[in-house]
């Protein structure tokens, strides 16, 4: 469904984006990264290709077949702690908001999903995915639900690597575990793609693509493009492809909120706007 906005935010944003991508034959190798103990990480994400400056904010746009999704990822100074087998590590939250609106108007947009991931970096600058804490609109009830939600160290979940500190074409990690909930694998197929976003009149050179997917969801799979450019004011993270039937691009459209409503003071606070209410305990 091709739906336009009457406001310039949107107007501007559905710009084309053009891909380059120089061939690739590399053998997949699957990457096993053992997790080091707590004194190796820090929450300083200075990554090249995912980096997360504490105070950043991201906005990403999307349109789909229902509407816009609009996403904003802001870097937190808070931390939060996970306890693996007694050993304490301390992690990065970055908030993940969702919001979507039917007319593609950010203006009307609705919050649907708020979420705290939680990261630390190795010494290597491998950047692990410890878990989330999310919140979402459920579609079948006036609740809302924690259906996602996951931490490395309870119920035999794992941390996993979401980006390699060195990676190289053919590289195949996990990303995070947990038995039939979360099983999500990334692979690096490509150093030198070229991503080109008018929206930024900017282009991006050296890219890193990568293909996503889980096996609890077969046939979804997203890919992915960071760019390491100097000067990239995103968390190196420009461009998604999704093919899930039909094809979604995930824009980076800027640093700073994208206009969407919905800034809260607490977490979680779907509930506060009466979008939806927390079941009863």
């Amino acid at each position: 469904m091709n739906k336009k906005g009457k406001n310039h935010f949107t107007a501007t944003i559905l710009a084309a984006i053009t891909m380059a991508i120089a061939s690739s034959s590399a053998i997949a190798t699957t990457v096993e990264v053992p997790l080091p103990g707590p004194g190796a990480f820090t929450t300083t994400i200075i990554n090249q290709y995912w980096p997360l400056p504490v105070g950043a904010t991201f906005a990403y746009m999307a349109e789909t077949e229902d509407g816009c999704e609009y996403n904003k990822l802001t870097v937190t100074s808070d931390t939060y702690e996970i306890d693996i087998d007694g050993a304490i590590y301390t992690t990065l939250i970055v908030r993940d908001q969702e919001w979507e609106s039917e007319d593609c108007d950010v203006a009307t947009a609705t919050l649907a999903e708020d979420t705290h991931d939680y990261y630390a970096m190795d010494s290597d600058d491998n950047v692990w995915y410890f878990g989330e804490e999310t919140w979402s609109i459920d579609e079948e009830s006036e609740y809302c639900t924690d259906d996602g939600a996951w931490e490395a160290g309870v119920e035999d979940a794992e941390a996993g690597t979401v980006m390699l500190g060195s990676p190289k074409s053919g590289d195949r990690y996990r990303q995070e575990y947990w038995e039939d909930e979360a099983e999500d694998w990334g692979a690096v197929l490509r150093l030198n793609a070229n991503v080109s976003i008018d929206y930024l009149d900017s282009e991006f050179v050296g890219c890193l693509m990568t293909r996503e997917w889980t096996p609890l969801e077969p046939g979804e799979i997203e890919h992915k493009f960071y760019c390491p450019e100097n000067g990239n004011p995103g968390p190196g993270l420009m461009f998604i492809e999704e093919l899930k039937g039909k094809t979604v691009y995930v824009e980076y459209v800027g640093p700073g909120p994208v206009g969407a409503p919905g800034e809260f003071l607490a977490f979680p606070a779907l509930d506060d706007v009466g979008s939806c209410t927390m079941p009863a305990e």
